[in-house]
C-alpha cells in the first residue's frame, strides 16, 4: 500500500514525524481525509478528533486550531494544541 510523509509540529515539540496511510482532520470547512498521492492542498484546520492511520493502525488524537498543508505526499500539520487520546 501506498504510503505518505506525515509531520505534526505544535509550537513546543514535534509530536509525529514519520508514514501514514490516512489522515483525517477537521477543517473550518468540515472533515477531510489525505490518502497518498493526495493533490497539492492547504487548510485552516479547526477542532476535534483527528484519526491517523499507520502501520495499519489508527490513532486517535484531539486537535485544536493551526494549518494542513500537503504537497508531493507529505502532510505538515502545525497546530497550537494535539493530543493522543489513548
Amino acid at each position: 500500500m501506498d504510503k505518505l510523509q506525515l509531520t505534526i509540529v505544535m509550537p513546543t515539540e514535534k509530536v509525529f514525524e514519520g508514514e501514514a496511510e490516512r489522515v483525517m482532520v477537521r477543517t473550518t470547512e468540515g472533515e477531510v481525509a489525505i490518502l497518498p498521492r493526495h493533490i497539492d492542498y492547504a487548510a485552516a484546520l479547526g477542532s476535534g478528533e483527528a484519526r491517523i492511520t499507520a502501520g495499519g493502525e489508527t490513532r486517535r488524537a484531539r486537535i485544536s486550531g493551526g494549518m494542513m498543508h500537503v504537497s508531493q505526499n507529505h502532510v505538515r500539520i502545525l497546530t497550537t494544541d494535539f493530543s493522543w487520546t489513548e
